[in-house]
């Protein structure tokens, strides 16, 4: 029996697009980007920015230390922000269809500058001043400390929120992070981006 529905964000709520990220770093003059993201990965920092390792002052200078140029903190921000497009209103309106029937959360892996930014988009085009009003509770990496697909991440979540695995399902467009899930006893659905997710799911419930 599904009590509680437990949501990724990027890809399955938000639409996200990586690609403008890298074209937004381009445009203020990066070059051989792919060398240059490969740096920034090598670096750690866009792991432990959504782990909560290092603030985002730090992560600025590391991609300024990355790139070579004196980007100032705007630029970093609106070419980091660049990657997340919108949330149509029909997913707004099923979350707030099932939140009649079931518990439901966000475990999303972000950071502090992609936590604001959607925060703030949320306010100007909805109204909604905080994507935590729509949930029963949110969960982020950059908070917790702790990311997807580790499965701490996921024990972590059940125990604050007093959950029981077999009564959740989990739906995320990453393999891993569902494979993950499903191994600790979650239901779990694959999304696939560009897809709707509203497919999964009838009158408020979930789809037979």
């Amino acid at each position: 029996m599904i009590e509680n529905l437990i949501f990724d964000f990027g890809g399955v709520i938000i639409n996200l697009d990586p690609l403008r990220m890298v074209t937004a770093f381009a445009e203020l003059g990066v070059k051989n980007i792919e060398k240059v993201n490969k740096a920034i990965a090598d670096a750690g920092l866009y792991l432990n920015l959504e782990m909560g390792l290092i603030t985002p002052a730090e992560f600025r200078e590391g991609m300024r230390k990355c790139t070579g140029l004196k980007l100032t903190d705007s630029q970093i921000d609106n070419a980091w922000n660049a990657m997340i497009l919108d949330i149509p209103p029909s997913r707004l309106a099923l979350l707030k269809e099932l939140k009649e029937n079931y518990n439901i959360y966000l475990l999303s892996n972000t950071n502090e500058i992609h936590y604001h930014y959607f925060n703030d988009y949320l306010l100007s085009e909805f109204g909604i001043p905080k994507l935590d009003q729509i949930f029963t509770k949110c969960y982020y990496s950059h908070q917790l400390k702790l990311r997807k697909p580790e499965p701490e991440i996921f024990l972590k979540v059940l125990s604050l929120a007093g959950l029981k695995a077999d009564e959740c399902l989990f739906i995320d467009d990453s393999k891993d992070n569902v494979k993950t899930a499903r191994e600790l006893g979650i239901h779990g659905i694959t999304h696939h981006p560009g897809e709707e997710v509203n497919q999964y799911f009838m009158g408020g419930r979930i789809r037979d």
